[in-house]
């Protein structure tokens, strides 16, 4: 049985307060498989892979004996892990297997773990996992694809979950579009009204279930609602765009036996708002349940 998707804020109260994390940031590579920002699949692309390891105890025998013990995680060997993953996946696409983002993420994570992100043991994963799961409390696994995005930074998919007895008992998926930059109609000011401004919008959806690449749709949706803008407050224009993400991601999902739930994450910046200040923000978090009809 799969387990349960939650929020990130359940899988943090999940893990409780961490006693040691090893993590590798940003390793760079290339991948073929995942669209690019016209929705291409199969061209090359850069990509950017982190993992984050929280470990069940402190790091007892490695700290006292200064070698790398078994109570944490070499983190040169787990890039290379990652690595290999990766590498393994280029063959593959070479040979014409086209991966979307999340088997990419998918095969990282079943290669490091042994079961797959529902939880459940992995087939093809008969050999070893890399990681020891009775020492790991929480895994965090996230990839970014900087040239994914017309007018944002990149677009990214992680996948964290919480292990007990070397168990999944919780997990939890995210979907982001991220640094996107969108002349908008914003602003209580007169001189605001007269012209549109640059607002930068974060967007993040949780308890994300679908396999197939949806980030492009998922950014049209989102600057074409900024485009046509003209509310006043980023409270409002925060409010809107969950409601036209909401209609994308139901009609994405319309196949699904039962009407899915997300955790939205919808953050707003007005950089020319405060002079003196890098920008004004506005963030709005709420589930999808909770996004009236307009």
């Amino acid at each position: 049985m799969d387990v349960p998707i939650q929020t990130s804020w359940q899988l943090q109260n999940a893990e409780g307060e961490p006693h040691g994390l090893v993590r590798v940031r940003n390793l760079q590579s290339a991948i073929q498989g995942p669209q690019d920002a016209w929705g291409r699949p199969g061209r090359p692309q850069p990509i950017l892979v982190s993992a984050e390891v929280s470990l069940t105890h402190p790091f007892g025998s490695s700290s006292t004996t200064d070698t790398v013990a078994s109570d944490t995680v070499h983190y040169g060997l787990l890039s290379k892990a990652v690595m290999a993953t990766l590498a393994r996946l280029e063959v593959q696409a070479a040979a014409g297997e086209v991966a979307s983002l999340h088997a990419v993420l998918s095969s990282i994570w079943t290669d490091l773990t042994g079961v797959n992100t529902l939880g459940v043991p992995a087939k093809a994963a008969e050999r070893s996992a890399f990681l020891n799961l009775r020492y790991v409390r929480r895994l965090t696994v996230s990839i970014i694809l900087k040239k994914a995005s017309l007018l944002g930074s990149g677009v990214g998919l992680s996948t964290s979950a919480v292990f007990q007895q070397s168990s999944m008992q919780a997990r939890g998926l995210t979907l982001s579009v991220q640094g996107l930059r969108v002349p908008t109609l914003i602003g209580v000011n007169d001189n605001e009204r007269l012209a549109k401004q640059i607002v930068v919008a974060n967007i993040g959806v949780e308890m994300y279930a679908n396999t197939e690449d949806d980030y492009v749709p998922l950014e049209a949706v989102v600057v074409d609602a900024m485009t046509k803008s003209s509310f006043e407050t980023l409270e409002a224009l925060a409010t809107d765009l969950a409601f036209h993400i909401k209609t994308h991601l139901l009609r994405t999902s319309a196949d699904s036996p039962e009407t899915p739930t997300w955790q939205l994450q919808i953050g707003l910046e007005k950089p020319t708002a405060v002079p003196f200040a890098d920008a004004a923000c506005v963030e709005l978090r709420l589930s999808t349940d909770d996004v009236a009809a307009l």
